[in-house]
């Protein structure tokens, strides 16, 4: 014998319900997870490209940039194989893109680099690398 609909309808709520809740405490954190595999992937190439503009013009770039000023300079000097893609809107680092936490230092006389990248919509430093303290993402 069938049940009435009014019997099975509740349940298949109740666990559809239960299946959302679910999915909405997993999919943010997986949402930061793959952004940072995103971030660490950018500034390791990032990092090449400078050690490459280093090797050809003996000085690290002299001026402070954001990442799309930096991505920029380094990919019209030939020094990155293809612009990366920007890990927070996306698209490739070379379009306008508001979100753009990526900072490049330099000290006064170009010997040394430091890359950062901000906690977005602050000031909060996440990653850095640079050549002297912290050369590596680990």
């Amino acid at each position: 014998m069938k049940s009435p609909p009014r019997r099975w309808f509740p349940r298949l709520a109740g666990v559809l319900f239960v299946l959302a809740i679910g999915a909405a405490l997993l999919v943010p954190p997986l949402m930061e997870k793959r952004t940072e595999r995103r971030v660490r992937t950018l500034l390791l190439a990032v990092q090449e490209g400078l050690q490459r503009y280093h090797v050809k013009e003996e000085l690290y770039p002299k001026r402070m940039m954001t990442g799309r000023e930096l991505i920029q300079l380094l990919s019209d000097g030939g020094h990155l194989e293809s612009p990366p893609a920007n890990p927070w809107s996306g698209m490739p680092y070379t379009s306008a893109s508001e979100d753009d936490w990526l900072r490049y230092r330099t000290d006064s006389l170009a010997e040394t680099y430091e890359l950062t990248v901000l906690f977005p919509g602050t000031e909060e430093v996440e990653f850095r690398l640079d050549s002297t303290k912290n050369q590596s993402l680990e």
